[in-house]
């Protein structure tokens, strides 16, 4: 084979990637659809325990149908995703992942009879629901992390940013509806809240670094609305801890954090259609870009000269380091081809290396979270607020001491 038939083939390689991307779009927006309806069904479960049974019964059970009914077309997505999916960059650890969310959702019809029958304790009906829900946003953190494309990476870092703090957001909700349906906050569940609430702001500020400008201001809207007071005067009394009197203090707060989080779900299925739109024009550029590939190789294959050999015309220092521009060099030679592509996927690899810096963070912070739970017998909270303590002690980057961590298990396993 031929320099020209691997140059052509590279650009088939984005291609199938990008049409990849377009499948798991839809995976991504089932998910998000479905873990809004979990969400739901979480906290309308904390009320209805914490009241000893008697607030939410009729509700919970129209919640269940709907989850029911998302958890049915998360599947049908899944499926018809699932030719595409086969030759997809970092297949087997996104496989991985699904399988574990599908097997998780098995579990939901159990747990419902464990929460109807009030067998299970407040927090472990929460830990298990947001077991769910993390496998699902599992898939969606993976997706990011093969992502090769740039601007369809940073439109995955700002989404998977943006419903992971709406996840926290929903765990806020589960907590402070226990909390206010039980009339009292013990100590546990106010460091939870103050954790939940910090966790929240971090996943917004890396959402805030990558997302457009379009999901900004409605961030920003969301921000100043009228119920975010509301919200707050709430947080401050569960912060204060203790007894409460106000029994209808329970679904005011269910209502006010609902609707903060149905409005996140509005953003977020904007941010899932901006990417959605993203990867078509991405798609319909690349094989525009193929197309222009083939008909410059055409040309330089009528330039070969007698030995059929192609003509290589001189290229200057200022082309070689020129950025690149929107179609490749048609009618020179096939070493600007080659120097076009390779200066294309340069700059495409820089721009992805800023984009996935923030999923490493991710994946380092809880690796040492996960260290600390087994080592230290903490609990995610506990283990995060750990680290966290340990930053401010020694006035450096969580991040920074989270490695640290990691580097003193590898040296200390057995």
């Amino acid at each position: 084979m031929s320099a020209a038939d691997f140059l052509v083939a590279s650009k088939r390689c984005e291609i199938q990637g990008l049409t990849s991307f377009l499948a798991l779009g839809e995976l991504v927006s089932a998910i998000g659809a479905l873990v809004h309806a979990l969400q739901r069904e979480r906290g309308a479960s904390n009320v209805y325990l914490a009241s000893g049974g008697q607030d939410y019964q009729d509700r919970l059970q129209v919640i269940q149908k709907q989850v029911d009914s998302e958890t049915g077309s998360f599947h049908l997505t899944l499926s018809r995703a699932n030719a595409e999916l086969g030759v997809f960059p970092g297949g087997a650890r996104l496989f991985s992942r699904i399988a574990s969310a599908v097997h998780l959702l098995t579990g939901i019809a159990v747990l419902r009879d464990q929460v109807l029958s009030r067998k299970l304790a407040l927090n472990k009906v929460t830990d298990a629901y947001s077991q769910v829900i993390q496998s699902l946003l599992g898939v969606v953190f993976e997706t990011a992390d093969a992502a090769s494309d740039p601007a369809i990476t940073r439109g995955l870092v700002a989404l998977f940013n943006f419903m992971q703090g709406k996840e926290l957001a929903g765990q806020e909700r589960a907590v402070g509806s226990a909390g206010f349906a039980a009339r009292q906050f013990t100590a546990d569940q106010v460091s939870r809240l103050q954790h939940l609430v910090e966790s929240q702001e971090r996943c917004f500020e890396v959402f805030a670094q990558f997302a457009d400008e379009r999901s900004l201001r409605l961030w920003s809207e969301l921000g100043s609305a009228a119920i975010i007071p509301e919200l707050k005067g709430l947080r401050a009394l569960a912060a204060r801890g203790g007894s409460l009197g106000d029994e209808s203090l329970a679904d005011r707060w269910f209502r006010i954090a609902t609707e903060r989080i149905d409005a996140m779900h509005d953003i977020e299925q904007k941010l899932q259609l901006a990417l959605k739109q993203l990867c078509q024009v991405q798609l319909s550029e690349a094989r525009q870009l193929l197309g222009c590939n083939q008909l410059a190789l055409e040309e330089l294959d009528r330039q070969a000269g007698p030995d059929n050999t192609v003509f290589l015309v001189p290229v200057s220092a200022a082309d070689a380091n020129s950025s690149v521009t929107e179609q490749p060099p048609v009618g020179r030679s096939m070493m600007e081809l080659l120097q076009f592509q390779a200066r294309r996927l340069q700059e495409m690899g820089a721009e992805l290396d800023a984009a996935k810096s923030a999923l490493e963070e991710r994946k380092v912070l809880e690796r040492a979270k996960l260290i600390l739970m087994k080592h230290r017998g903490l609990n995610e909270d506990e283990a995060y607020r750990a680290l966290r303590q340990a930053a401010m002690n020694q006035s450096r980057r969580l991040t920074d001491v989270a490695r640290s961590v990691i580097e003193m298990a590898d040296i200390l396993q057995p």
